[in-house]
């Protein structure tokens, strides 16, 4: 990666050695956990915040996603079981998909590449269709077949319940591979926000089921690459510092919604320095770990608290010799490709198209 390269986006090739530690940015960390209101709010107030917040955003996805250049509906929607951790049941998952028009179809012989995208919203909100022009683009330069998934949510169901959820449907997609014609050799993760975090978490746990004794029938899928939009990966950092690193505080997630977002996910709460938990923390994976996974194209916001430890992992996966690229989007602050503002930004379609530039490098190199 070239050290600040700039394109005509305004978005900028980071050199990841640039960044040592989030003590080069930001304040050290308080030594004592911060207390959060929201902790002392019954489950079924956060519950009640989290709908409201859900409501709003679903009116804004759905104006949203209707504005600027159409945009494809899912095909079909998914019904999958869960299966792992504390929360089983039928039918509680859920995935949009997107196919490709049968004018599309590869030669019978050849099987299609799917990506599995996981929706962002603090673990609170959201659904698989907020990312619907992601899907589109991925359909339309890839001919990929696109599954989007609506994991169970916070507060109702905190940590590691959507983290279960996220496995369980990369397994059962994968049963799926004859139906959609599917190649189980070239699957790819997705994942906006929370979303990112999910999607790592979920290889994580794939790829070392026994770590939380996961019973999960053989063979796995083979996963060609991660594509990660703003991702948190680092619990232990404490909310103050990660605002405090970015240029512009004031542009961060305003304290009310991380409290809710940090109080209905981690349930019961967890001491800061104790969020040690990969599953939670991905981006504190262990080197075995990180030796195996897949290439990752990390796309990152200029003013998000976020931002500094996705350039930490970055730089770490590029020590470690893992195929990473790392892309900076000036100027914006957390999820600026979603609504708020109702048309889509130019810079937004600009990014995914460079994403999916990585992804098809990954794919020739097969």
């Amino acid at each position: 990666m070239s050290k600040g390269t700039k394109d005509t986006k305004g978005t900028t090739e980071v050199d990841t050695a640039e960044v040592a530690s989030i003590y080069d940015i930001g304040p050290p960390p308080v030594e004592d956990d911060y207390v959060n209101p929201a902790h002392k709010s019954p489950r079924w107030l956060l519950g009640a915040h989290a709908f409201a917040f859900r409501c709003l955003a679903s009116f804004g996805f759905n104006l949203g996603n209707r504005s600027g250049p159409s945009v494809s509906s899912p095909t079909e929607t998914i019904w999958l079981d869960s299966t792992l951790g504390e929360w089983k049941g039928k039918r509680t998952i859920s995935a949009n998909v997107w196919i490709p028009p049968a004018s599309s179809q590869p030669p019978k012989a050849e099987k299609r590449p799917a990506v599995i995208n996981f929706h962002g919203g603090g673990f609170i909100l959201g659904s698989g269709t907020d990312d619907s022009r992601w899907a589109n683009s991925l359909v339309n330069s890839l001919g990929a077949v696109v599954f989007s998934v609506n994991y169970r949510l916070a507060p109702g169901y905190p940590f590691p319940a959507p983290v279960e959820d996220c496995a369980d449907a990369i397994i059962q997609i994968c049963r799926l591979a004859d139906r959609y014609n599917i190649d189980t050799n070239r699957i790819l993760l997705s994942g906006f926000s929370a979303g990112g975090t999910l999607a790592t978490s979920s290889w994580i746990v794939l790829a070392d089921p026994t770590r939380w004794n996961y019973d999960i029938p053989e063979p796995l899928p083979k996963f060609t690459g991660l594509v990660l939009f703003y991702p948190p990966l680092d619990w232990t950092l404490d909310r103050h510092q990660k605002r405090m690193a970015c240029e512009r505080p004031d542009l961060t997630l305003p304290s009310g919604m991380t409290d809710l977002i940090d109080a209905s996910y981690i349930h019961p709460p967890i001491p800061r320095r104790e969020r040690t938990d990969i599953r939670l923390s991905p981006g504190l994976m262990p080197d075995e770990l990180l030796d195996r996974l897949p290439p990752v194209h990390l796309c990152l916001c200029q003013y998000d608290m976020l931002l500094a430890e996705g350039k930490l992992f970055a730089e770490r996966l590029e020590k470690h010799g893992n195929r990473v690229s790392l892309r900076v989007v000036e100027g914006e602050k957390h999820a600026w490709d979603k609504p708020p503002p109702l048309a889509p930004k130019e810079s937004a379609a600009f990014e995914y198209d460079i994403a999916i530039s990585a992804v098809k490098s990954w794919l020739d190199g097969l």
